[in-house]
C-alpha cells in the first residue's frame, strides 16, 4: 500500500467507521470487508461473467445505473427526477464536471419496490470508456457505506487523485471489477495478449482493454509480470537533472526502461519479478519491437539478461511477449516452467525485491 494512503487519516478513518481494525494497512482491511461481502453475494446466487457480478452487486447494494451517453440524456435524466421532486437532481449539469465521471444520489421519494440510490455514469466523449470501471467505483461507495453517511448521501466519483477515499475506491474498483475466483474458472489457455483480450469480451466487454490487460492477469495461476517499457533516465540521473543549472551541462540519453512492473497474485507469491526501472536488454524481444517497426513478436528469453549495477538477475527462462505502443511497448514476461520456477520459490531459492535503476 503507498505510503500516503497508509499514513492517511481519512483512509484509517473510514476503516474504523466500517467497525475494522485498520492496523498498519486500513486499504487492506477495507479491501478484505468488500471482498467478503461480494464473496457472500456470489455464494448466495452463482455468476457466470464478471458483468453480472457487477449487476448483482448493485443490486444488494441498492442503486440502479443510468448511462448518460448523449447531452440530451443528461437533460432528460434531470427533468425526469426533478420532476419526482428529486430536487438534488436540479444541479446535475453543472456536476457532471470534465473530472467527475460519475455521482451516486439517495432517492428521497423512492418508491417501496424501488431500489434507494441512483448511480449515474457519465459516459459521454472520452468517458465512455472508464464506463464499466465507473460502475464499479461507485458501487464501491456503498459497499463501504458508513453509519454516518446514511442520512445525507451524494458521493461523486472524480479523477482528483490526490482524494486519498478516491484513490481506495478506485483500488477496491479496481480488484472487485476483474474478480478472480471468478475470472480463473474461464482461463482456457496460456496467458498473453490475444488470451487476455477473449476473457475480457467473454466477461466484462464494457471494460477498456486497458484495464482489463491490467485486472485479468490476476486470473492466471501460473506468474506473469506485465511490463511498460518506455525510454527514461536512471533515478540519480534524474536528480542530477534536476540540479544543474549550467548552460555547458550535457544531459545523460535515455535508456528503454521497465518504468513500470506488475505482477499477478502469482508472481507475487512466487517472488518472481524484475525491478522497475531496469534498462530492457537490447536483446530482449521488448527492445526489438520498440527499436523497429514490428507491432508485436514473442520469443524465448532469460531472466539473467536483466542487469542492474553489473549484477544479474537469477537465471530463469522465460517467454516474452511485446508490443508496440505509441510510445512505448507493453509486455508480458513468464516462466517457460512456471511449476518448477514456484516450487524453487518455496523451496527460498529467488531474489528478494528491492528498488534498483541501473
Amino acid at each position: 500500500m503507498p505510503a500516503p494512503l497508509r499514513n492517511s487519516a481519512t483512509v484509517h478513518t473510514l476503516a474504523r467507521d466500517l467497525g475494522l481494525k485498520p492496523g498498519a494497512d486500513p486499504l487492506a482491511a477495507i479491501l478484505n470487508h468488500c471482498e467478503q461481502r461480494v464473496r457472500g453475494y456470489v455464494a448466495e446466487f452463482s455468476c457466470e461473467t464478471l458483468s453480472d457480478l457487477l449487476d448483482l452487486t448493485a443490486a444488494k447494494v441498492g442503486t440502479q445505473f443510468r448511462r448518460l451517453e448523449t447531452d440530451d440524456d443528461l437533460a432528460s435524466l434531470r427533468e425526469e427526477f426533478v420532476a419526482r421532486g428529486e430536487i438534488a437532481f436540479a444541479n446535475l449539469r453543472n456536476e457532471l464536471t470534465p473530472t467527475v465521471f460519475g455521482i451516486t444520489f439517495r432517492l428521497q421519494k423512492a418508491e417501496p419496490w424501488e431500489r434507494r440510490f441512483v448511480s449515474v455514469i457519465d459516459c459521454r466523449g472520452e468517458k465512455g470508456w472508464r464506463s464499466y470501471f465507473t460502475k464499479w467505483h461507485e458501487v464501491v461507495h456503498l459497499l463501504t457505506l458508513t453509519p454516518q453517511a446514511r442520512l445525507a448521501f451524494k458521493r461523486t466519483h472524480s479523477s482528483d487523485f490526490r482524494d486519498p477515499e478516491e484513490a481506495v475506491m478506485d483500488r477496491i474498483a479496481g480488484t472487485l471489477g476483474f474478480y478472480a475466483p471468478i475470472a480463473r474458472n474461464h482461463v482456457k489457455a496460456e496467458i498473453s495478449f490475444d488470451a487476455i483480450e477473449t476473457l475480457r469480451q467473454e466477461l466484462c466487454p464494457e471494460a477498456s482493454r486497458q484495464s482489463a490487460l491490467i485486472g485479468l492477469i490476476d486470473a492466471w495461476s501460473s506468474p506473469c509480470l506485465l511490463v511498460t517499457a518506455t525510454p527514461a533516465l536512471k533515478t540519480g540521473e534524474r536528480l542530477n537533472l534536476s540540479q544543474q543549472r549550467f548552460a555547458f551541462y550535457e544531459p545523460p540519453t535515455k535508456k528503454l526502461r521497465a518504468v513500470r512492473v506488475k505482477p499477478n497474485q502469482a508472481a507475487r507469491q512466487a517472488g518472481f519479478s524484475i525491478f522497475e526501472n531496469m534498462r530492457v536488454p537490447e536483446k530482449s524481444v521488448i527492445y526489438q519491437v520498440f527499436a523497429e517497426t514490428a507491432i508485436a513478436a514473442q520469443q524465448e528469453e532469460d531472466l539473467d539478461w536483466w542487469e542492474t549495477n553489473g549484477r544479474s538477475l537469477p537465471s530463469c527462462p522465460v517467454r516474452v511477449m511485446a508490443r508496440r505502443g505509441l510510445d512505448s511497448v507493453e509486455a508480458l514476461i513468464a516462466p517457460i516452467r512456471p511449476a518448477a520456477y514456484q516450487a524453487k520459490a518455496r523451496g527460498g531459492g529467488t531474489h528478494t525485491r528491492r528498488s534498483q535503476t541501473g
